[in-house]
């Protein structure tokens, strides 16, 4: 197995300035992005590499645990347990993952790569969470302005993700 790649932790992200990291994350998997030659992860895209092997988080001198990394993302975001769930589920499915934040939704998922324009943009829910009409519409409305498939991945108390593609339909 190869060596876990060392990343330093910095406020809401980790980085790395290894070559090696942005050709075997980025470049390679698409994770993160690269600016002034350094390769940045979300904390969601960190708890991911971190809980298959593949990197290792520092705060300063400081070695982070899966679970040091995790309670950070909790203190963030309050739904990043459900969203790292359905983030892996994708992931191990061989998705690129990106975030959909300026979409309005959690995450923008490509079929292969990035070489083509992603295909969905993910909104993930707690099974118990109540919304409106005009949340899903919302969504919807832009998805479809944006050319791509609405999908809401819901996540039941089981941790089990159900996902469903939503779309305007036209009589």
């Amino acid at each position: 197995m190869k060596e876990p790649i060392v990343f330093q932790l910095s406020g809401d992200r980790v980085f790395s300035e290894r070559e090696k990291a942005i050709n075997q994350f980025y470049n390679k998997r698409y994770f993160g992005e690269v600016v002034n030659g350094k390769l940045f992860l979300s904390l969601i895209e960190a708890a991911y590499l971190m809980e298959k092997g593949k990197i290792r988080v520092f705060d300063g001198d400081r070695e982070l645990s899966f679970q040091d990394l995790v309670e950070l993302g909790r203190k963030r975001d309050d739904q990043f347990d459900i969203k790292l769930l359905v983030y892996t589920d994708l992931r191990d499915r061989g998705y690129t993952v990106k975030s959909a934040l300026k979409f309005g939704s959690h995450f923008r998922v490509y079929r292969r790569g990035m070489d083509e324009h992603s295909q969905w943009l993910v909104w993930v829910v707690p099974e118990n969470l109540r919304f409106s009409p005009n949340d899903i519409t919302a969504r919807v409305r832009v998805a479809h302005g944006v050319r791509k498939n609405m999908v809401m991945a819901v996540v039941d108390e089981d941790n089990d993700v159900v996902y469903y593609k939503i779309e305007w339909v036209k009589f």
